[in-house]
């Protein structure tokens, strides 16, 4: 979505009310009552790396392969890599944006500007959160999208996440993952759902959509069952896994497997979802 750079309120950490409900959301979707080659198959890449030349050119080679193929993806965009390594990528998300991908956020909650592998530290204190996710967005809203959609790094989130992510005014959250039966949660900051989920504030609302998969998780037969069961598939990789030659073939694979008319926007997705509370049954 394009920005129209509106002046924006700041959060306030101590003032923002973290606390939210969730609401299991039932709907008689018509999905349900498709076979499931018909479900909605969306493609998700965390692109932390933008600023890097050689992935990059990957990168470039991807999204113009996508939309010849008529596919179009969403780019979840971590801008704070570039802004340490004092490069602008804001032409190149505008480039990515202008073929019709969807631009949307990806934020790591680390301390400071330490964030090489063997420097980095999460920081998962309320300030920081609220600052992680405001310098990333206003980042994003200069290079002429505001972003709709978030994943947090690590699959870190919180109350405070979403609702800060709610003051933002974005629509979406993809940060839970799927609950399966081999479902592991490695911090109490990672969430494990079984459905689409509402998460509500008296500021608003926003859709926890989980995340399905890997793209090499779903290759692997233990996938399958969870790949039936539900209404959609929201599968994800890193641009940097580009550089790797056997994740650039399972993408191709991938590609030719769930054909164009299956891949959509994760926005597409969250947006048959938002607007489908006439349908829906609140439990």
């Amino acid at each position: 979505m394009k920005a129209d750079f509106a002046e924006r309120p700041k959060i306030d950490a101590d003032s923002m009310p973290t606390r939210g409900t969730l609401e299991i959301k039932v709907a008689q979707s018509s999905s349900r009552a498709k076979g499931a080659s018909e479900r909605p198959i969306a493609l998700a890449f965390h692109a932390e790396r933008l600023h890097a030349d050689h992935v990059w050119r990957e990168v470039e080679k991807v999204a113009h392969r996508l939309v010849a193929r008529d596919v179009r993806a969403t780019f979840f965009v971590y801008p704070f890599p570039a802004a340490v390594a004092a490069v602008d990528i804001a032409p190149r998300v505008r480039w990515l944006g202008s073929l019709g991908h969807e631009i949307a956020q990806h934020t790591h909650f680390y301390a400071g500007r330490k964030i090489r592998k063997n420097e980095k530290v999460d920081d998962l204190s309320d300030t920081n959160i609220v600052h992680c996710l405001q310098r990333d967005f206003e980042a994003i809203r200069q290079s002429g999208y505001l972003p709709k959609g978030f994943t947090a790094g690590s699959w870190h989130v919180n109350d405070t996440v979403l609702s800060t992510l709610i003051g933002l005014g974005f629509d979406y959250d993809c940060s839970a993952q799927f609950l399966t039966p081999r479902a592991e949660t490695h911090s109490p900051h990672q969430r494990r759902l079984g459905a689409l989920q509402f998460f509500r504030t008296t500021s608003g609302q926003l859709l926890c959509l989980p995340t399905t998969c890997s793209l090499g998780q779903w290759f692997k037969s233990a996938a399958r069952p969870m790949r039936k069961r539900h209404a959609y598939q929201l599968i994800y990789l890193h641009d940097y896994d580009l550089l790797n030659i056997i994740e650039r073939s399972m993408l191709s694979v991938f590609l030719k497997i769930t054909k164009r008319r299956m891949l959509v926007p994760s926005a597409s997705i969250a947006r048959s979802n938002l607007y489908s509370d006439r349908r829906a049954i609140w439990i």
